[in-house]
């Protein structure tokens, strides 16, 4: 097994464009900004956390690249107060205006990229009773995973795919001969780093399947994002890209197929 500093050299932030990073997710906030609040009752994932008892009324929790806000605003009721931090504008937008749709007093966002923020001289730092990532890039290196945890005082919950596919997502790919990684190197990375740290992680699975639907035009403008957050896109490539989701669209739609395995790490800090 690799020791801290191995893992440190190794789980690094790639190379991308960090405007077309937050552009991406600015696209997608239509979808994830518009939702139900989910219940404990109804979303695994919230039952998990209230499973493992570390949900409580007198905590002070942080939603790190929390999106639209939806799991923030589900878990306002189960505490003191709590804070989403994500770096699209968008999101952010979406947040707060779901938290004055539905009177909800406790929840704030901050509109910040994880990556960049500097926890020690914020009131981050050690300053929350739980803190968890679920489904997000924002931890993605050793630097912002440890960052992560140095915001914590008690629990800590990171929440990712271990396994995906993506239909069209993947295609893309194979035709702009990209790697096609199907494991998620940070969940095994942030396991290490735990275990290292001398803290004993509990790990739950779920499978999940879903359907990500969107307009012609929509879909494409979402899937360049989402190549140009990892790679440099010249004209032939876009063209490239176009064409292949014109052929996959049907009546002006675009149907991707996702199905996944997540993983939910859970542990107390010291």
């Amino acid at each position: 097994m690799m020791n801290l500093d191995e893992i440190k050299i190794k789980w690094t932030l790639k190379e991308n464009d960090k405007k077309s990073n937050i552009s991406l997710w600015d696209e997608k906030a239509d979808y994830f900004g518009n939702y139900a609040i989910p219940t404990i009752e109804e979303d695994k994932f919230l039952k998990l956390l209230k499973d493992e008892k570390i949900l409580n009324k007198k905590f002070k929790v942080l939603d790190v690249g929390c999106g639209g806000g939806k799991y923030s605003l589900a878990l306002a009721n189960e505490c003191d107060e709590i804070l989403g931090i994500d770096l699209s504008p968008k999101m952010i937008e979406y947040a707060n205006e779901n938290k004055e749709n539905f009177n909800i007093k406790n929840a704030s966002f901050l509109c910040e990229n994880w990556h960049d923020i500097n926890v020690k001289k914020t009131n981050l730092y050690s300053n929350f009773d739980l803190v968890f990532a679920s489904m997000t890039p924002a931890v993605a290196s050793a630097s912002t995973f440890e960052k992560f945890m140095e915001c914590s005082r008690k629990y800590c919950v990171l929440r990712c795919n271990i396994k995906r596919n993506d239909f069209i997502y993947d295609r893309i790919r194979k035709e702009l001969s990209m790697e096609q990684t199907k494991e998620n190197l940070n969940f095994l990375y942030a396991f290490k780093m735990i275990y290292l740290k001398g803290y004993l992680p509990k790990i739950f699975y779920e499978e999940k399947k879903w359907i990500y639907e969107e307009p012609l035009d929509k879909a494409f403008n979402v899937y360049i994002k989402k190549i140009k957050s990892l790679k440099s896109v010249d004209m032939k490539e876009e063209n490239q890209i176009r064409e292949l989701i014109n052929k996959i669209s049907k009546d002006g739609y675009v149907k991707e197929e996702i199905s996944s395995v997540i993983a939910t790490i859970i542990w107390t800090v010291k």
